[in-house]
């Protein structure tokens, strides 16, 4: 009779260590929304897990390098805007001071205006961003551009452009250099200008005019070169933002715990785990009377 409470005994303590068991690997899976937390637990879906970690590292890379090279090409664009509408002023001002009834006191009114224009094309050409410049090449340190001893605006930076690593294999350039020949035809045509204005010289402003138009439209297609490379890089953050939410879901779905599930689970552990600790105390009894007899 003893063995046989005993060998019961035994049982029921295997069931409880079971119950036990299931009561804290289950509320392991409700704590973290996980089905395993250990390589023991599950060794080939861990790895997996892994694996899947692995690739949303490396598509978070390929984001954020797409972010700097994106944000650094839409500052210069920002500031190939600005220089486009003081070019497109210039011309505007070059068309009504062309004409021969301007008296030399507007001339000299509007050289005073195409000189702060160059003042700010100078500050734009000279921008920086994060406290690098952002036309100099990789001379970030350095303004892109100085003037010279005859007050001519020349390029001060290097010809090697900025790139970002995408990926392993894909580098793409991230900025937009000075020595480009828009830059240098827009400081000359604008120079031409301003000279042409303070001498009083209708032909010089005739010529400047010829200048602007041209270095105009040398800036317009700069910046849609810019907007093209922009275009392209949003593409492929788009890409890899669809990328980086199937990996999300994928590991989601592979780690993720039926929660309903594993709450039912627990509550039919539970009661499993209260049955046994009943018939434990019972059979606790059972043997104490039997060993009073």
């Amino acid at each position: 009779m003893r063995v046989s409470i005993q060998q019961s005994y035994d049982s029921l303590l295997s069931g409880v260590r079971q119950q036990l068991d299931i009561q804290g690997k289950g509320n392991a899976q409700v704590s973290s929304g996980k089905r395993f937390q250990r390589p023991s637990e599950a060794a080939l879906d861990y790895k997996t897990s892994l694996d899947i970690r692995h690739m949303q590292k490396g598509v978070q890379t390929t984001l954020s390098a797409i972010n700097t090279a994106t944000t650094r090409l839409n500052q210069s664009m920002s500031m190939l805007n600005s220089m486009q509408q003081i070019i497109v002023r210039a011309q505007t001002l070059a068309v009504q001071q062309s004409s021969g009834q301007i008296s030399a006191a507007n001339r000299q009114a509007a050289a005073t205006e195409v000189a702060q224009l160059n003042t700010s094309l100078f500050t734009y050409a000279n921008q920086r961003f994060d406290g690098q410049s952002l036309f100099a090449g990789t001379a970030t340190s350095a303004d892109a551009f100085i003037k010279d001893s005859s007050g001519n605006i020349v390029y001060n930076g290097n010809a090697q452009d900025r790139t970002v690593a995408i990926t392993t294999s894909q580098i793409t350039i991230s900025n937009v250099r000075g020595d480009q020949i828009a830059f240098s035809k827009v400081f000359t045509a604008m120079k031409t200008f301003q000279t042409a204005l303070a001498a009083n010289d209708q032909t010089g402003i005739q010529t400047a005019l010829g200048q602007l138009n041209d270095a105009g439209n040398k800036m317009i297609d700069l910046n849609a070169e810019v907007g093209a490379r922009t275009r392209s890089l949003e593409l492929q953050q788009q890409l890899y933002n669809d990328i980086s939410l199937s990996l999300d879901t994928r590991l989601n779905n592979h780690e993720g715990v039926d929660i309903a599930a594993t709450v039912a689970k627990l509550q039919e552990s539970s009661i499993a785990l209260q049955a046994a600790y009943n018939q434990i105390a019972s059979l606790r009894s059972l043997s104490l009377v039997n060993f009073l007899r």
